[in-house]
């Protein structure tokens, strides 16, 4: 249920994809700051957090808050909220390649839903307590609730509790969810999406002061997960510390885990060579110098991101089919994965990645074909009349603007390639790099030509945030609109059975891929580098899906 992007993002149905147009970014820490350490370094320097019983993990940006429902949707808030400090009341297994994922026991030992489905009861841990000893009730599973849907609090992914009409407290250890329907996802909708929160520490802040306050909450922490924040300097390092009180399995064998802020990817890899770090994500280009060396172990793993240009359907030529189709038969995909990502990428079809229990096996990606494509634009109308390279259709040359976030590097040699593509098929493209929040605004108004972004499917495999009509004023940025792919989205939405779902969301897939709303480029791969670690199982859910299991190794 997550996705990640360039750098650093993740999209999960953890705190699901309203937010889910997942666009790279650096992220400055704004929050609290706790007291130094007598001899800590400065940014990017972790030599004071060497430590037989710490792992230090290299990592691009900060957080900005311990409270998920104030905090971005990026792949370290995800890490930290639902692997390391906080527990949701189920665990998804990364298992969605062969099936509709399945779920553990985490707070809730046990659930059950009422014959007609419009009631879900869960059944909590007896044992399990906060990191300060306190038992984690019902109580927290109501009020956090409350949290999630309060306007000011403005969760970025409250959509997803909108069937869920009331929470009740049975008793301590007993809750029960009301819906307003029955339907496929209120399992993930309830126990999947959001981690419960402390009642007791956290509800003397009124819900109004939240987004004001941002760093209170770390000033009064206390967690469920295998680790607890002992402290925190913005922009440099997250120190985290084992949580003796961890109820859910072994305790970390470690003592501390150190989230050392380092932007510059160089500088990563230079630590990580000396063993000043144990881990850090890679790029492809970095990954094939290390694969040489023997102390450090290179992996890869999947993710359900795709990278895309999206074309605005309010702009001719755009809102022309045949002419998306043209523009992604002119593009040539595999040359931008091998010359970018060193092979560790995959062309895709599909929105719906290529590993998914639900992937059309049986579509393949439009060929690179120039010739085809400039006869699909005289289709079109467009001729080069005037001899001068650019086609034109009354009068007008075939010139658009492509834009990106000026923070990736990747995207925007993308930029560039696709500017030479397209120019040999006689289209013209003005690349600019945007501000990211700049970049967001100008698509979320549909002002704009075509722009490299990406978007991460959740395990639900509802695309109706990014494929449905009505959605144009959120993630339907192409503005695309068809009445069969809405009524396929409807009856996915409405149908309780996953696997009864799958002739829908194979009909969807041809007709998406027929429309061409966007141009998917590739699935990127992300990869990791470490050393002197044991047990790290990186899934699509997060490179620390099992982060309480890690082991520090001796190195030789």
């Amino acid at each position: 249920m997550v996705v990640h992007i360039d750098r650093l993002i993740t999209c999960r149905r953890q705190s699901v994809c309203a937010a889910a147009f997942l666009l790279a970014l650096g992220l400055i820490a704004a929050g609290c700051r706790h007291p130094a350490a007598d001899g800590d370094g400065g940014p990017g320097d972790p030599s004071p957090m060497r430590s037989p019983d710490t792992i230090v993990v290299g990592y691009s940006t900060d957080m900005t808050s311990v409270n998920e429902l104030i905090s971005p949707n990026t792949a370290l808030h995800t890490a930290l909220h639902y692997f390391m400090l906080f527990m949701p009341l189920l665990k998804e297994q990364p298992d969605f390649a062969t099936g509709p994922p399945t779920w553990k026991p985490l707070l809730a030992r046990s659930w059950r839903f009422s014959d007609d489905r419009r009631q879900l009861t869960f059944e909590l841990r007896p044992d399990a307590v906060w990191s300060d000893g306190e038992p984690i009730t019902a109580d927290d599973v109501y009020w956090t609730w409350q949290a999630q849907i309060h306007p000011a609090v403005a969760w970025g992914s409250a959509v997803i509790k909108r069937h869920i009409v009331d929470v009740e407290v049975l008793d301590p250890h007993t809750v029960r969810v009301y819906f307003d329907r029955p339907y496929a996802n209120q399992l993930i909708d309830v126990a999947g999406s959001g981690v419960v929160l402390p009642r007791h520490a956290w509800s003397a802040l009124p819900f109004e002061q939240w987004r004001a306050n941002p760093q209170w909450f770390a000033d009064h922490l206390v967690t469920s997960g295998p680790l607890t924040l002992e402290r925190w300097q913005p922009g440099e390092r997250i120190v985290l510390r084992r949580n003796e009180r961890y109820f859910a399995g072994d305790p970390p064998s470690y003592e501390r885990l150190v989230l050392l802020v380092i932007p510059d990817e160089n500088t990563r890899l230079a630590h990580l060579r000396r063993g000043d770090v144990h881990l850090i994500e890679v790029m492809p280009a970095s990954a094939a110098r290390l694969a040489g060396e023997p102390a450090i172990t290179i992996e890869r793993y999947p993710t359900r991101q795709i990278v895309f240009i999206a074309w605005n359907h309010l702009r001719p030529p755009f809102d022309d089919p045949r002419v998306r189709r043209a523009l992604t038969m002119a593009i040539n995909r595999q040359q931008i994965i091998d010359t970018l990502y060193h092979g560790y990428a995959l062309p895709t079809a599909t929105w719906y990645g290529n590993d998914t229990w639900l992937s059309h096996g049986d579509l393949q990606p439009l060929p690179y074909d120039p010739q085809a494509a400039r006869q699909l634009l005289a289709e079109a109308g467009f001729a080069d009349d005037d001899g001068d390279g650019i086609l034109e259709r009354d009068g007008r040359p075939f010139r658009f603007e492509l834009l990106t976030n000026e923070d990736n590097q990747t995207r925007g040699d993308i930029m560039v390639m696709v500017q030479e593509q397209l120019k040999k098929v006689g289209v013209a493209v003005d690349t600019q790099l945007l501000e990211f929040n700049t970049l967001v605004a100008r698509e979320l108004a549909h002002q704009y030509d075509a722009a490299v972004s990406s978007y991460g499917i959740d395990t639900s495999f509802d695309l109706s945030g990014i494929l449905h009509s009505k959605a144009t004023r959120t993630l339907n940025v192409m503005s695309y609109s068809n009445p069969e792919v809405d009524r396929l989205l409807e009856e996915i939405q409405a149908a309780i059975d996953p696997l009864a779902t799958k002739p829908l969301h194979l009909r969807l897939q041809e007709l998406v891929h027929r429309d061409q709303p966007a141009t998917l480029l590739y699935q990127p791969q992300r990869l990791i580098a470490y050393r002197g670690l044991s047990n790290v199982e990186p899934t699509p859910l997060s490179v620390f899906w099992n982060v309480a299991s890690w082991r520090l190794e001796p190195e030789p």
